[in-house]
This record gives structure tokens, sequence and C-alpha cells, in this order.
């Protein structure tokens, strides 16, 4: 039997010690189908294998049935059988027994005395097993001849077994036996039992998932396990099989009705429920629910969780229950008032239906759903409010409730879900004729649009709102207008929720390099109307966002900010809020240089997530952020398959800034155009590190051009921070940026730049962005030139500037110097365009089957030639000559001197001595009109196969 080893053994033992010394009585318990029968029965089979006579007698569940019935089979089975002495088994009250007298009655000590004689008579020849079945059922006289047997048959190779319902049982008439007995008690299966037991049922593997639910409807039972189990692999519909329908309601009808009639209402709450909750429920004082609650414990139908919770023993006790009810909406709506949690009073308000108010429903269905979302249950939160939308008979509400729901899909990964939801939103605004509504809607969609997408009834909203839109007006600047249009009217009309949108609306069309200052009015406003709504959860992203913006204006109070944050997801409590937390944290973390903690905590972000797929961007940039600010490169090569995976916008920005840090100048110059500007709103969520990769760029190239650009752009946040991705992203301070671009362009204003950034990392305690900035500090200014204008190169060095002509030897300079230690191929500076295997050595170009194949075709040529000569086909004959020449042309480039086959690394070679002549004769005639900058390149430049330049301290060149 699947999960029985132990109570078998303990079988197998009490009839070991009949068969070898003595006997005793062995009481089987359990619920009904939880295997009572079948294990006494494989009991019985090894015990005859062993010699033992097995007699057995069932109980009936009859008031028809006569006294002592069991014990009338066991002693016809003894009879049967010719075991025993004859006047053992022949005594006058046996035959009474038998109904085969009408003898005057036979005193019951009599009676037990001649079972109990014929018995141990029997045993003297062979061990005697006997088995009552359904001892519950027995009646009272039954029950005493076998306290009475047990009693007297402990020294004889005799061994009684008796089976009974443990919650069905009269427990005055079973105490006396248990006193004597060995008691084996059958459980549930555990749950990797029920999943053998189920494939050994259908004859197919269950998936884990179907062995969990299977385990929780059935509490493990073996009988319910395989009648369910054949029930779903057939493909019934029915949820409760007949047979395990009439056990259930077989137990349930032995019940006292006040108890029947309190687990009914129990059923309604679910499997698991509080006493209180119960008692309100039901309408009921605590003192007679406890009373009935421990009858219904002692019935094996519940059991007590501790702290005032109890359970069914397994879903189809309650569902055999709630199937019962005659009216389940009244009593959900009682429900709906007793219970506390959020999801529990929003599930009831729906199964309710029309037994509670609409509006008040819907209320409840948007508060389980905003509980269920700070739990990160997304699937469930989405599921609630969709039933409140389904609930809710005003259409105003039921668009505000869509907000909320298009908003959560969206997070969940269902885009075009949630972009339905809008349009759906937005058509019912219409039909309503209420434009403020339709401005929301179109607000609200904006935030969440893919950067192509153009939100179609954005330009309608403004149009209804506020008049035709002027010409050429993008689509932010017509949201940023009405954000604050929409958030004026909400004031005035003080409707908190609406504000909320509009606020959240202007914050996100606000976001951009130099705004912080209004961010943090709305992050303000937007924490007190959190507070006033008692909306914890506007409340935390709105704090979150507030040290975003405190940090991106370069003020030390963002970690006051930023311990508030953390408190406030500290008493919350909540799954969102420690996940929240644990993403902030790993930002800040890393920010002051905790690189090891900072990845444990994203690691535990990304544990929390669950179901939450908070947007992959977000997730990967973070990663992205912690590696590059700890310069691990290889980590980040790691990644590229996420990034790529991930739909990352822009990741072409993210490769520049590893190439420019690699010293690959040339690796990062492709990706400089990459950055579109057709969607100003998504485009400003990663300016700030635009402008990050454009100064570095400039920087390390020495481009003026655009470290002017630069420098102009930046200039007006001096002392600011870069920050990107809501704080997913600190790029380090503004005056950094500045400082590359000035020290590029020789200007001496850069130190003063570096030194604010040193003072501005080391105020907001960034001990890695300080570093970064200090390291800067000293450095030469970047005036030296090596880049070439038409057929002249300008180059510059040390303050001395000299010209020369154009020459591959400088151009080969040039692309050593754009990728300062990065080793290149001396081939692919011989020949850009050269194939791979022009850098690899050692093979012939053509092998001998090569160029037999290659002999073959000229002789087959020739051959043709003559032909189409002879038969005055001058155009096919000059055709074949073409190709004659060619296949010659073929083979000489593949053979050297004297005809040898020439090497693959004879190409190798040939590059590096070339470019290594090259560069030298460069550098000879540096040496004439610019010694220092021959000496530079001449320590710093290596060549051969593969050429290098790696200064011992880093030098700017603009290229």
């Amino acid at each position: 039997m699947i999960g029985r080893d132990h109570p078998a053994g303990v079988l197998r033992a009490e009839i070991s010690r009949a068969v070898e010394s003595h006997g005793g009585l062995v009481l089987v318990t359990g619920e009904a189908g939880i295997g009572k029968t079948t294990l006494v029965t494989l009991a019985a089979e090894e015990a005859r294998a062993r010699g033992a006579l097995v007699l057995g007698g069932s109980c009936w569940d009859s008031d028809n049935a006569p006294g002592y019935w069991p014990w009338t089979q066991v002693v016809r089975a003894l009879r049967r059988t010719n075991q025993g002495r004859t006047h053992a088994i022949s005594h006058p009250a046996l035959s009474a027994l038998l109904g085969e007298t009408t003898s005057q009655a036979t005193d019951s000590f009599t009676l037990y005395d001649a079972v109990t004689t014929a018995l141990v008579s029997a045993a003297q020849d062979r061990p005697i097993v006997v088995v009552l079945d359904d001892l519950h059922w027995a009646d009272a006289a039954s029950l005493k001849l076998l306290e009475f047997a047990a009693q007297h048959t402990w020294f004889e190779r005799l061994v009684l077994i008796g089976t009974y319902r443990d919650g069905e049982v009269d427990e005055q008439l079973m105490s006396p036996l248990l006193a004597k007995a060995t008691t084996v008690t059958l459980t549930g299966l555990d749950a990797a039992e029920v999943g053998e037991l189920i494939e050994r049922t259908t004859g197919a593997k269950p998936d884990p998932e179907l062995v969990a639910e299977m385990h929780r409807r059935t509490g493990g039972n073996p009988f319910f396990v395989e009648q369910t189990a054949r029930l779903w692999h057939t493909g019934s519909t029915t949820t409760i099989p007949p047979g395990v329908r009439d056990a259930l309601q077989r137990r349930m009808s032995l019940l006292p009705q006040p108890v029947s009639d309190l687990l009914t209402t129990a059923a309604v709450l679910g499997r698991e429920f509080h006493r209180p909750v119960l008692a309100a429920t039901a309408g009921a004082p605590a003192p007679q629910v406890d009373r009935l609650l421990d009858q219904a414990a002692q019935a094996r139908l519940v059991i007590s969780l501790g702290g005032g919770r109890f359970s069914f023993v397994h879903d189809l006790v309650r569902e055999t229950l709630y199937a019962g009810l005659d009216d389940p909406a009244r009593w959900h709506a009682a429900a709906a008032d007793a219970v506390t949690e959020p999801a529990e009073k929003g599930r009831h308000a729906y199964l309710a239906g029309d037994r509670v108010d609409p509006a008040k429903a819907a209320d409840l269905l948007v508060a389980a759903a905003r509980d269920a979302s700070d739990r990160l249950a997304i699937d469930e939160s989405i599921g609630y409010f969709q039933r409140a939308a389904e609930r809710s008979e005003n259409p105003q509400r039921r668009v505000m409730i869509a907000l909320d729901l298009g908003h959560e899909m969206i997070h969940n990964g269902d885009r075009p879900g949630g972009w339905q939801v809008f349009e759906d939103a937005a058509r019912v605004a219409r039909e309503v004729d209420d434009p403020e509504l339709l401005a929301r809607v179109a607000l609200v969609a904006y935030r969440f649009k893919e950067p192509t997408d153009a939100v179609p009834f954005l330009d309608e909203a403004y149009e209804r709102m506020i008049g035709k839109p002027d010409p050429g007006r993008t689509q932010e600047e017509l949201a940023r207008e009405l954000s604050a249009f929409v958030a004026k009217l909400a004031r005035d009309g003080d409707d908190d929720e609406v504000l909320t949108h509009s606020l959240w609306a202007t914050h996100d069309v606000t976001w951009g390099l130099g705004n912080a200052a209004e961010r943090l009015e709305l992050t303000d406003e937007l924490i007190e109307v959190s507070r006033r709504t008692g909306s914890v959860t506007t409340e935390q992203f709105a704090m979150s966002l507030r040290w975003v913006a405190m940090l991106e204006l370069g003020d030390p109070a963002y970690l006051d900010q930023f311990h508030a944050f953390l408190a406030l997801c500290e008493r919350a409590g909540m799954p969102r809020f420690t996940w929240a937390s644990s993403i902030d944290r790993s930002v800040i973390t890393a920010m002051i240089g905790g690189f090891d903690e900072a990845e444990a905590l994203l690691r535990q972000a990304d544990g929390l997530s669950g179901e939450h797929a908070y947007p992959s961007t977000m997730q990967v940039h973070l990663w992205w952020a912690l590696r590059m600010l700890r310069g691990d490169l290889d980590a980040i090569d790691a990644m590229r398959s996420d990034i790529e995976n991930s739909g990352y916008s822009y990741p072409g920005l993210l490769a520049g800034l590893v190439a420019l840090h690699r010293g690959d100048v040339e690796a990062a110059r492709p990706h400089l155009a990459e950055f579109p500007t057709k969607d100003e709103r998504h485009q400003r969520w990663f300016e700030p590190l635009w402008w990050r990769f454009r100064a570095e760029f400039a920087a390390a190239t020495g481009d003026r051009e655009l470290c002017e650009q630069v420098r102009t752009a930046l200039m007006p946040y001096r002392g600011q921070w870069l920050v990107s991705l809501y704080g997913c992203d600190i790029s380090g301070p503004v005056d950094l940026y500045l400082g590359l671009v000035e020290a590029a362009l020789g200007l001496p204003s850069a130190t003063e730049k570096f030194t604010a950034a040193v003072e501005s990392a080391e105020r907001m305690r960034s001990r890695p962005w300080a570093e970064k900035a200090r390291a800067h500090l000293g450095m030469p200014l970047g005036d030296n030139e090596f880049h070439r204008e038409g057929p002249v190169w300008m180059l510059r060095f040390a303050g001395r500037s000299a010209n020369l002509p154009d020459a591959k030897g400088l151009r080969d300079l040039h692309v050593l110097l754009s990728r300062a230690g990065v080793p290149v191929p001396a081939v692919s500076l011989l020949d850009p365009d050269a194939v791979p295997s022009a850098r690899l050595g050692g093979d012939d170009i053509l092998d001998a089957q090569a160029k037999a194949a290659y002999q073959r075709r000229l002789s087959q040529l020739d051959e043709e030639i003559d032909s189409a000569s002879l038969a005055g086909n001058d155009d096919r004959a000059a055709a074949l000559d073409r190709e004659r020449v060619a296949l010659l042309e073929e083979l000489r480039a593949a053979a050297g001197l004297a005809g040898r086959t020439r090497r693959l690394g004879d190409e190798a070679e040939r590059a590096r001595k070339a470019v290594t002549a090259r560069i030298r004769d460069t550098l000879r005639r540096l040496d004439d009109i610019h010694p220092e900058l021959a000496a530079h390149l001449r320590a710093a430049v290596s060549t051969g196969s593969t050429c290098l330049y790696q200064p011992a301290e880093r030098v700017h060149f603009r290229l």
C-alpha cells in the first residue's frame, strides 16, 4: 500500500507475535476511505501465508441487523473450517447464537465464554486471526464480547483486529477496548504519495500542480484521491465524485443539527476560517461556537490551527457542505460584513451578488485589488479590478476602475490587454459625454504608451477641455498642459482621486534633465494627497521619487528622505513595499560603495518580485548600472543576451559606454547616432545617461565640436547629478562630465569642475563617484591632437604642433590611439576588410585536392575551347577563354615564388612586416619635426602580428 509502511509493519508484528507466542487486540481507525479495510485485508493475506486461520465478520449499518452479527459470521466461519475441539464449537450457546435452537436465551457471560473458548480451542492447532470490520456500526453487545475475548486470550495464539471510523463511534462503548488495544490511526497520504496513487489509478504521471490541488481537495484520503482522479481523468465536469459525496454526506448526517449548520456557514468562509469571524457570520455567541467546533473537531471534520483559526480536514468536506446551501448569496453578504481582510471582503461581496449594494461591492473589490497588488499578487489584483468594473453601475466609476486595471495589466506584461482597457474606457467617457473623464483616460494612457505609439484620444481630450491645439505641437506638450489643467480642476473640486492621477501624469511628462525641482514639488503634493486619502501605496511611490529628485538636485538631505521612505516600507510590511525598498536600497548602497550588499539586495528584489513582472528594462538596467559602477565589464558582457531579450530601448547606449570604459573608441562611435528623438517623453527617461555617453565619448576622442555641445548642454545644471530611469541609473555629478570635456578642450576651468565633482560626491556620501572625480584632478589638459584635415594630419603634443602629409603609418597610429589599450591585428590595419582567415596561420590556401580540381577544369576548358573554335562558335570560345584566364589568376594568387603554394600564415606575416615598417617610417619622420610625440609613441606603441597603444598614463588626444 502507498504510504502505509508503518501501519502495515505494526499489524505484521502483531500477527508474528500471535504465530510465535501470544496474541492481543489491534484497532485500526480513521475516516471513511482512508484505507482501513485494505490494510487489514493485506495483513490477513500475510497471516494466511504464514499458516494462520483468518476469520472475519463485518458490521452492518441497519436497525434490522441482529445482535452479535459480526460474531455470528466469525463462529459460522469457524465451524466451516472444522477447526477446534468438537465440544467447543458445539456448545449450546453457539447454537443459540447461530439461530440453530429455539431454547431459552443464553445469558451474556455464557455466550462470551463459549465464543472465546471456541476460538482458544481452535488456536491450539494453528494461529487464529479474527478481523471485525466497521465496528462503528457494531451493537453494544458485540463490543462487550470483543472486550471479553481480548481480556481472556492474551496468552493464546489468537489476535483480534477491529476497524472503525473514529468520528462515527460511541466513545463510551469504545473506551474500554482502547485501554486494551494497540491502536493504529490512519491519516491522509502526503503530496508525493498522492501523486503516486494518481499515477497508479490513471496510468499517467500527474504534474506537480495537479498533485497539489488533489492533495488540498482530498486531504490525502486514498478513496477520495482514486475517485476524484478517475473523474478528472475522464474529463468530467462534476466536482465531487458520487461515491465521495455519499461518504461525506453520511458523516454529516451523524452530526447534531447545530454542528452541521455551523459547519455549513463555515463552508462559506473557505477552507480556513477564524472563530470570531464564523461567530459574526452565523450570528451566534462565541461560547456556543466554541462548543460546536469542539464537536466538529472530535468528528474529524475540522482541525484547529491555533490562534482561533480552524480548517476543514480537506476541501471536499467544505464543498459538500457548501453544495447544501439554499441561499449562498445571503451568507456571503453576511461574511462580507464579518471578515476584515480586503481580499476576503471583496470575494464575499462579489459572491453575494445583488445582496450587496453594487457601489459598495465595487469599492470592496477595488480595495481587494489594491491589497493584492501590494502583496505582488498581480493576477489576483487584475481579477478583482475586472470584477469591480463588472459590479459597478456608475459609468464614471467604471472608467476610474479601468484606469487602475489597465495600469496593472501593462505592469504585468499584458500591454495589448491594458491598452484595450484604456480604449474601452475612452469609449465610455465619450458615451457619457464627459470631457474631463476622457482627459483622465488620455493622460493615464499617455503615461504607459510605447515610444512608437500615439494616444489617439489625447488630442481629442485636449481640444474638448482647452481648445484646438496649435499645429505642430507634440503630444508631450499637450499632455503636460492637459495634466496641469485637470490637476487644477481637481484641486478646485476637492477630487483627490482625480488629482492623484493628474499629478502622476504631470510628474511623468515632466521627467527629464533640469526638471528635478518641479518634480520635487509634485512629489510633495502627492505625499500630502496620499496622507489625506490614506493611500499608503501612493505615499510610498511619491516618497521614493522624492529622494530621487533631491539626489538629482545634489541635496545631501536626500538620505534623510531615503530613510523616511524605508521606514514607511517597513511599517507597511507588505511584499510590494519590501520589494520596492530592496530596489531603492540597492541603488543607494551601490552609490555609496557597498557593492556586495547592493548585489545581494538586487537578488532579494528579484526573488521578492514573484509574479510581479516589473519591467525587464528596469531590472536589466539596475544590474548593468551596478556592474558598471563596480567596473565589472566581464559581468556586463555576460548580460548581453539579457539586455537583448528584455526589449531594452537603447542597447547601443549601454554598449557604447562599455566600449568607452574598455578604451575602444571606435567600437563606441557607431552608437553615437543611435539615440532617436521621435518620442520626446521616452527619450527624456534616458536623456541624462545619453549626455553621460556623449561627454565620455567627446573626452575620449577630443572632438572639439562635441565637447562644446556637451559643455553648453550641461552647464546650466552645475551642482546637480545625472539621474535616469526614475532613479534606476545614477551617473554621478554633472560637474564631473563638464570637467571631462573642458579638460579635452584644454580649458583650465576643468580643474574647478573636477574639484566641485569631488566635493559634491563627498557631500552625497558617494565614495565611488568621489574617487572617479578625484582621479581626474591633476590630469594634463587635453590639448593633444592627432587628426586629419584633408590631405594633412594635424599633430599636437606636449605644447608643440606639427603637420604631416597623409601616410599609411599615420592612419595606423590613428587607429591605435582611438583604441587605446586594445590589441589590433596587423592584418586589419593592412586591410580593414580582410577576411578573418587572413589573421590565422599555417594552412595552405589551396590544398592538393583543390589544385587537382583546378587542373581538371583547365584541361576541360582547353578541350571545349578547341571544339568551339572548330565549330566556328567564336562567342562561346571567348567566354570559355575568359573563364580559363580567371582560373589561372586564382592559381597564381594562391602560389608564392617558384610556384610554391602560398600559406594563410603568409598573409599575417606579410601584414606584420608591412604595418611595422609603415609605423617605423612615420616615427622616423616625426623624430625630425616632433621629437616629443615620436618619443611618446615609440614608448607606448608595440608592433607585431597585433599592435597596441598603451601609454603608462592615460593621455587624451583629439582624434
